[in-house]
């Protein structure tokens, strides 16, 4: 008969009582095994869960990075959209509004004034007169007062050549008695540029500008126009340095 099998350890076991016995116990290697199998058995599914655990998360940290993605474009679609708009509302608000800050088209003696009855120097009779006469010396250049578009370049009786803008707001300037045109119909033109000069075409005594000012149709005083323009300009700016320098009140 076979002796008994040595165990693969020896668990020596102290009680905390000094007079008792000190207590040997082998465990044999049949028996780690055991223990090792069914400790790794009680380990497989919890680091199968842990692992199924990560791998959720992680599908839902992806999901969420791309739903933030998608709403980050969408938030900055929409904001390009509103600045679109808010580019669009400025656009259309100044196109309503007369041109800011109208200059006079020549720098020169005004000869006749905007009225309701004038004698007309030819003709010798009564009749309104729907702009200014400016006296300069032919050839001179007239300059747009605002930025515009050359509606027409025609000859008109009794106004001769006659150049006419068309600027914001329903304002349209017109230049008659010209001697020639320096622009043509369809062009863009900007404030101060020249395009036309002085002459005395049409039913004129002598070279000269008429010019005159129409809003929405309808002939205005040419001078006090433009003044209005520049007035307007001042008292917004006004208005803007008063804003700026109001200080918020402090919480």
């Amino acid at each position: 008969m076979r002796g008994a099998p040595t165990p693969a350890w020896t668990l020596i076991i102290v009680p905390p009582t000094p007079k008792a016995s000190t207590r040997r116990v082998g465990i044999r290697m049949r028996t780690i095994r055991m223990l090792g199998m069914l400790l790794i058995g009680l380990l497989i599914p919890v680091l199968a869960a842990s692992w199924s655990w990560y791998v959720a998360q992680s599908q839902t940290a992806v999901m969420m990075a791309d739903r933030l993605a998608a709403q980050e474009q969408m938030m900055a679609e929409l904001g390009d959209s509103l600045n679109n708009y808010r580019h669009e509302a400025l656009a259309k608000q100044a196109a309503r509004r007369p041109p800011p800050d109208m200059m006079m088209p020549l720098s020169a003696r005004i000869t006749s004034q905007f009225t309701n009855r004038r004698l007309h120097p030819i003709l010798r009779i009564y009749r309104p007169h729907r702009g200014i006469d400016i006296s300069a010396a032919a050839g001179t250049r007239i300059v747009a007062p605002a930025e515009a578009t050359v509606a027409t370049v025609r000859r008109m009786f009794g106004f001769g050549l006659v150049v006419e803008l068309v600027h914001s707001g329903g304002v349209v300037t017109r230049y008659a008695h010209c001697r020639a045109a320096l622009v043509k119909p369809g062009d863009r033109v900007q404030a101060g540029q020249a395009i036309a000069t002085v002459g005395s075409s049409g039913l004129a005594t002598s070279p000269h500008l008429h010019f005159e000012v129409l809003v929405k149709g309808k002939a205005v005083d040419p001078v006090a126009f433009l003044a209005q323009t520049r007035t307007d300009v001042a008292k917004e700016n006004r208005q803007q340095q008063e804003s700026a320098s109001v200080v918020p009140a402090s919480d």
